[in-house]
């Protein structure tokens, strides 16, 4: 990065002689002035004119990005930077909500570069954005406009790493670790390091112009960074503060700038009090109080998706729903590849159902009929306990074995494990996992293997050690962030790694690894978003295979009913940023609904689970090809059935028939192209998938119109809005350094 100075200076020095040579079109010797190199980076290309884009005041000064920018840019990202220039004349910040691989990061780059470019910015610009991601924005900037001093304050950057008073302080270290949104704050920074974070921000903030810090940096060294002003403010992977009472949260909003930006592909995630959160930074006070927001508009809203929602309710949730999406919609920019990248190669998604072992099933049910689930049904343990005791059987039964030992050491070959520990045969989802891989291997695929825990990814590399001619890679939160970048550049180019193994957490934000055309995402995370997060690594712009993903989970478990939540999630973010008028219920789980276990036998082949079955319309089913050991039967909703249950009975699951495990599993593709419903038989043949559906075709599914709303959704719909302008105006009184009251946090409002 551009805190070495020195550095810093000879790439400019070379980039601004380059320009100015080419501008004089001669073959003079005569070095350019002092005064030409000053100048060189606000003039326009040497061989043609910038691009401007014309502000809306036509008195004000246009923004002119440099041609060698805009020609580089495609169509939707040049309208990204035309958005994003019509905010920055209203003084007002947006979110760049792109869904994942569309080059936000690019976007953003190309638009500060041209705010320097036209002079319309005179202060430096702050970035936050997680540590795996810092050295990509370092690589942006100096790829799309190479005279942006760009320092990242970080212990791995150069400014505090060589600093000439450096000294060891273990306290750094905790920069290394990802940011949680609702984990613990950091320790505040040692006296050294402050004063080290404190000449760079000094240094950026007299001569320019970037400087990349962490969300967990942020707090760390935010005595150093808040008492300054900034050009802008850019949270990468803003999801980061839905938390809108964390630490990292507040100090975000504590930063002196009006022109925030938000980038990320996921803006809500779990509830619509995360999309407050991240309005909230970019437009303080746009939406409220939090208070008021939960009750005019949050509540209703989620009220009128439930199943059990009265006919007023649920046309009162589309009304709020409507409003809350005008007020959102100037601030939020969101396209999806289908409509800007049609020349992406396919994406297909599926869901495995897959059987529980014997050991396994042993294990669950000795759980659900022990004392501590009785402890957490009368509520004296904690639910999240039992949560993650059935996850862990559900992954694989020996992550319960030296529990107290393993935590948190992630080492494959600690000798406290017995020679078995992890063995494959002991998981349905590893015994099918195991297969994916000796199909995929020979066919020339590369796989990226997802997992929520370190422990469950050392059970996979366990095994993957095992099996012969594999070379893989592992990244996770205990590798060091300066590494990180190599290993992601190692695997795109190099045909010989066949599986990157990476935990959600770590590779699931950010990272390009286009060199993948299989994702296996093992465990599903309460968050839809973190697996969309993972998924997307792969499928984006640059690829050029088509992409299948497999999502593994336990038939009948706690993982379904995670499932289940996830697509609660994934509707109610379509139900603000796409569809108001579409109408999907589900049913609220009580504790004993959660842990729970259903019992499948060789004779439920069309097996009707109540608790997890889920609708999709009709052309969304998964027909399997018909074959030996395949149950080619169809399943699909009710047409016409506008109320239709995500818990109900209709179902868009395809059940597996019993063959034995022995069934044979193809070991090559047809050179012509190959089709993921071969690789869904073979598995089907075995005993251990159960079943499995078609995720995108759920998550993508829509509902007919709703019927005309009446004159009583009409009226709380209006209360709403009258209750919102009121907490606005109350908002707009503080300053923009103010955050605004969460009932727990902040003062604005």
């Amino acid at each position: 990065d551009d805190g070495d100075e020195t550095a810093y200076q000879q790439r400019v020095y070379a980039w601004c002689t380059t320009r100015w040579r080419m501008r004089q079109a001669s073959e003079s010797n005569v070095p350019p002035s002092h005064e030409d190199l000053l100048e060189e980076p606000y003039l326009p290309d040497p061989e043609t004119n910038d691009h401007e884009i014309r502000a809306h005041n036509h008195t004000k000064p246009s923004l002119r990005v440099p041609r060698q920018i805009w020609d580089r840019l495609l169509g939707y990202q040049k309208a990204g930077l035309r958005w994003m220039f019509t905010l920055h004349q209203q003084n007002a910040g947006g979110v760049l909500g792109d869904e994942m691989g569309l080059g936000k990061t690019v976007q953003i780059a190309a638009f500060l570069a041209a705010l320097y470019h036209s002079r319309l910015l005179n202060r430096p610009s702050i970035i936050v954005c997680p540590a795996t991601l810092m050295r990509q924005w370092v690589r942006e900037f100096h790829v799309w406009w190479p005279v942006l001093r760009v320092s990242i304050l970080h212990n791995t950057g150069y400014a505090i790493r060589h600093s000439t008073d450096a000294a060891d302080d273990s306290r750094s270290d905790s920069e290394d670790y990802e940011y949680d949104a609702y984990g613990d704050a950091p320790n505040k920074a040692s006296r050294e390091n402050l004063l080290r974070a404190s000449r760079l921000v000094s240094h950026i903030q007299r001569y320019g112009h970037i400087i990349i810090v962490t969300y967990t940096g942020l707090q760390i060294y935010q005595d150093a960074l808040l008492p300054h002003r900034w050009g802008y403010a850019v949270l990468d992977e803003g999801h980061m503060i839905r938390n809108p009472d964390a630490e990292a949260t507040l100090a975000c909003k504590r930063l002196d700038t009006r022109h925030r930006i938000i980038a990320t592909g996921t803006p809500i995630q779990n509830n619509l009090t995360e999309l407050w959160s991240l309005f909230d930074f970019v437009f303080p006070g746009r939406l409220g109080t939090l208070p008021v927001f939960n009750n005019q508009f949050a509540v209703p809203i989620t009220l009128g998706g439930y199943a059990t929602a009265g006919d007023l309710q649920v046309r009162a949730a589309y009304r709020c729903a409507c409003i809350l999406r005008d007020l959102i919609d100037p601030y939020l920019l969101r396209r999806i590849k289908a409509d800007v990248a049609s020349d992406l190669p396919k994406k297909s998604e599926h869901v495995l159902f897959c059987r529980l072992t014997e050991m396994q099933r042993a294990a669950y049910k000795a759980f659900l009929s022990s004392g501590d689930m009785e402890k957490i049904m009368d509520g004296k343990l904690q639910m999240l306990f039992g949560v993650d005791v059935a996850r862990k059987i559900c992954d694989h039964p020996d992550l319960l074995l030296f529990e107290d030992e393993l935590a948190g050491v992630g080492n494959v070959g600690s000798r406290r494990l017995p020679p078995d520990y992890g063995d494959w045969r002991r998981s349905g989802k590893l015994t099918i996992l195991h297969a994916l891989l000796e199909m995929w291997q020979p066919q020339g695929h590369k796989v990226l293997i997802f997992s929520q825990t370190r422990q469950m990814l050392d059970i996979i590399e366990r095994m993957i050690a095992q099996m012969s001619g594999i070379k893989y890679q592992r990244m996770d939160g205990t590798t060091p962030v300066q590494h990180r970048t190599a290993l992601v550049d190692e695997f795109n180019r190099s045909p010989d790694i066949f599986v990157f193994l990476l935990t959600t957490k770590v590779g699931g934000l950010g990272i390009n690894l286009t060199g993948a055309d299989r994702v296996v995402l093992f465990s599903p995370d309460w968050n839809p978003s973190s697996d969309t997060q993972a998924r997307e690594r792969a499928w984006r712009l640059g690829q050029q295979r088509n992409v299948a993903i497999y999502r593994l989970m336990t038939a009948g478990t706690i993982e379904e009913k995670i499932y289940n939540r996830q697509i609660y999630k994934q509707f109610l973010s379509r139900k603000i940023l796409e569809d108001p008028k579409q109408k999907r219920f589900f049913h609220s789980q009580s504790i004993r609904d959660l842990f729970s276990l259903t019992d499948f036998n060789a004779s439920d082949s069309q097996h009707n689970d109540s608790e997890s079955a889920m609708d999709a319309p009709a052309d969304g089913s998964l027909v399997l090809p018909s074959g030996q050991g395949t149950s080619a039967q169809e399943f699909r909703p009710s047409e016409g059935d506008e109320d239709s249950d995500v818990n109900g009975s209709g179902s868009n699951r395809q059940n597996a028939s019993h063959s034995p495990a022995t069934a044979p599993i193809p070991s090559s593709a047809n050179a012509a192209g190959e089709d993921e419903d071969r690789v869904l038989q073979s598995l089907f043949q075995m005993s251990g998938v159960h079943s499995a559906l078609q995720h995108d075709a759920i998550v993508s599914s829509k509902d007919g119109d709703s019927q005309n709303v009446d004159q009583e959704a009409s009226r709380i719909a209006q209360s709403a809005r009258n209750a919102l302008r009121d907490s606005q105006r109350l908002c707009r009184q503080a300053d923009v350094r103010t955050p605004t009251w969460t009932g727990v946090s902040g003062h604005a409002g």
